[in-house]
């Protein structure tokens, strides 16, 4: 495991326990990469891609939040769990853990709160974040009643991510709020999967609550399977058919880049171009939050994959998985379809229908150099309030 860390801060951050829950102590110089959701998958994900050089970044401290209420969940509390083990036997130093308190009602999530004070510290610390995958966004979080088809089984994991997402950015629920955007413009956020919808909610959006019959008329397992590759957004539908095959591969499909985009214009891609992605949601974005605008599109322009934020640049929510370890392995292998032999490598796929490899390493390099370029300011910051003090 990578251990090193910029020159200066070594002694101090080495000495830090990953498991503390706050965010005291962190070492003045080293970006701090805020993940929500931190369980073992999430965070083996962040330190396989660092130790790769995915995440191109000499150093960095990952915080990773999560609310106390969320180990109510058996699954989510062995899952968290799983991570601070993984995270003490590995002797990560640079893994840190914070957990969110208290209690706060759906009317109140769109306001300063009880949360507020714990977002707004966390938001000092840090130079990105990142908002990952999950289960689904109770409906009556954006005003809608929940489908037959939907699975809310984190509640406590929602509220406070989608409160987060709103103090970060304001938005439509109350258009006179102050986001903490507003006095750092270009902080870096990355909305992954769940992350995307979360910001839709969050900005006063809506979700398809099931892709396959709300917009393909599909009734059963068999028509989504059955139809173009292209339309399959989730790898549930062959599990349900396989329960007992646990190697079969996740599915990837194509998806159609905006001219507008970030990808086109400062990522260096092609309005052409259309990278395969990995992908697993049964759910997407309805309704359009305020202040984004689409940049990604399914093949056929009917599910949202991508959106950035109109005022905010470096604000970016994607319907895909870029942050999957197992698509950077090149010894792991895996059966493409069910009865197929175990030969299917996700990376040679990457790599094989260009440019998928490299817009998967393009948008972590992007955020990255994002990361870089607000600790540098931060830390501009810092000396400039320090020298007043000094003068005074």
């Amino acid at each position: 495991m990578k251990k090193t860390i910029a020159a200066g801060a070594l002694l101090l951050f080495l000495a830090l326990s990953s498991a503390v829950a706050g965010t005291e102590g962190l070492p003045q110089g080293v970006p701090v990469i805020v993940l929500t959701h931190p369980t073992l998958f999430q965070v083996r994900n962040i330190v396989e891609m660092y130790e790769r050089d995915i995440l191109p970044l000499p150093a960095f401290v990952l915080l990773g939040i999560y609310h106390e209420d969320e180990f109510a969940n058996p699954e989510e509390a062995g899952a968290y769990r799983d991570a601070f083990a993984f995270v003490r036997e590995n002797d990560i130093s640079w893994v840190r853990f914070r957990k969110l308190s208290g209690r706060v009602g759906i009317a109140d999530l769109f306001r300063e709160n009880a949360w507020t004070p714990q977002f707004r510290e966390i938001f000092a610390s840090a130079s990105g974040i990142i908002f990952t995958g999950g289960m689904d966004i109770p409906p009556a979080l954006y005003g809608r009643e929940t489908s037959l088809l939907s699975e809310p089984t984190t509640p406590a994991r929602h509220a406070y991510e989608i409160s987060l997402l709103f103090h970060l950015l304001g938005g439509s629920r109350d258009p006179s709020f102050v986001p903490l955007l507003a006095a750092r413009p270009d902080f870096p956020v990355m909305a992954i999967c769940l992350g995307l919808q979360s910001l839709n909610v969050a900005l006063g959006g809506t979700l398809i609550q099931d892709i396959p019959s709300e917009i393909y008329g599909c009734k059963t397992v068999e028509e989504v399977l059955g139809g173009d590759a292209d339309r399959i957004h989730s790898g549930v539908y062959l599990e349900r058919l396989h329960p007992h095959d646990p190697d079969l591969a996740s599915p990837f499909h194509r998806i159609r880049l905006a001219p507008h985009s970030l990808f086109v214009k400062k990522l260096g891609f092609d309005g052409s171009d259309t990278p395969s992605v990995a992908t697993s949601h049964h759910q997407a974005i309805d309704r359009l939050g305020a202040g984004l605008r689409v940049t990604a599109t399914s093949m056929d322009n009917r599910i949202v994959e991508a959106a950035e934020h109109g005022r905010f640049a470096n604000v970016l929510g994607i319907q895909f998985h870029p942050e999957r370890h197992t698509l950077y392995r090149k010894g792991l292998f895996l059966r493409f379809r069910p009865g197929a032999p175990l030969d299917f490598n996700p990376l040679a796929f990457l790599k094989a229908n260009p440019p998928s490899y490299e817009f998967h390493l393009a948008i972590w390099k992007w955020f990255t150099e994002q990361v870089l370029a607000e600790q540098k300011s931060v830390e501009g910051r810092r000396f400039k309030v320090d020298d007043q003090k000094k003068e005074y």
